[in-house]
């Protein structure tokens, strides 16, 4: 699969980074583990029922409280942003 990813994301990654709340490596072997299989038991991927955005999905970072929001379309995962559980349940309540 292939990802893109959009400015939010970039944005809450380096934030994440600077702060030492995730490493780089620890992202980039989630996504190095998710194009190699999207389905792997450890990222946890699963659609969400959303009214807004019907194609709406979420792995979780290996090992951590982060997770991943994105929508998939035509074989492309755009990468939305990256949240802790307590964002990441906020921002799902009412979709």
């Amino acid at each position: 699969m292939i990802i893109e990813k959009r400015t939010r994301y970039q944005r809450d990654l380096k934030k994440l980074i600077k702060s030492n709340t995730l490493t780089l490596e620890k992202i980039e072997e989630c996504e190095r583990l998710f194009k190699d299989d999207y389905k792997h038991n450890s990222l946890r991927y699963h659609s969400i029922k959303c009214k807004k955005d019907k194609n709406r999905y979420s792995i979780t970072v290996p090992n951590t409280q982060y997770r991943i929001l994105m929508s998939v379309k035509d074989n492309i995962a755009y990468f939305k942003s990256l949240l802790n559980h307590n964002e990441y349940d906020r921002i799902n309540k009412n979709c």
